[in-house]
């Protein structure tokens, strides 16, 4: 059952990128031939006529050096800009119809507490409570076993009685 549910919603989700690149396909072939249409025609100089040269002369101070006659025309510009605008809306509107049970994102509240181990949200906060949390217990007298007499002493007062008393079973150092 839950197999044959899987397989249905991939294949609905095939069919909607199917959807969206066709789109999009389809919205760069409009901007292109819109494009296309709007550049100037070229005409192919006629054989039979002879080229005129013009009455005014352009003098050049140095013939070698080659520049731009004219700016870019702002049609084409402004043409490929407003295709782009439109590319990206109407992909905006692609999308919200393609996947109309997304979930906004609106809210990050967490409703559910997810299994353990939670990811860290302020890393060097949680290690300096933890170091604190280590000097507390390392530096200060506490019962492990009350009913046993068992107790926790400082790290530092436990290293001193160590040292005058020794391990057993340990050689002591020559004095």
């Amino acid at each position: 059952m839950a197999d044959q549910a899987h397989e249905e919603t991939q294949g609905v989700g095939r069919v909607a990128w199917r959807n969206v690149i066709a789109g999009a396909v389809l919205t760069a072939m409009l901007g292109v031939y819109l494009f296309l249409r709007k550049l100037p025609k070229k005409s192919k100089p006629d054989p039979a006529t002879p080229v005129v040269m013009a009455d005014t002369e352009v003098q050049q101070d140095d013939p070698v050096t080659a520049f731009e006659p004219t700016d870019w025309e702002l049609r084409p510009v402004a043409v490929i800009y407003i295709g782009l605008l439109a590319l990206l809306a109407i992909s905006c509107v692609v999308l919200i119809v393609a996947y109309p049970d997304a979930l906004p994102d609106v809210s990050r509240t967490l409703h559910i507490n997810p299994p353990g181990p939670r990811l860290q949200t302020n890393p060097e906060a949680d290690l300096e409570r933890f170091r604190a949390e280590e000097a507390q217990r390392l530096n200060s007298y506490y019962w492990i076993d009350k009913q046993k007499g068992i107790v926790h002493i400082p790290i530092e007062q436990a290293m001193k009685k160590l040292a005058q008393t020794g391990i057993d079973g340990f050689p002591k150092a020559q004095q």
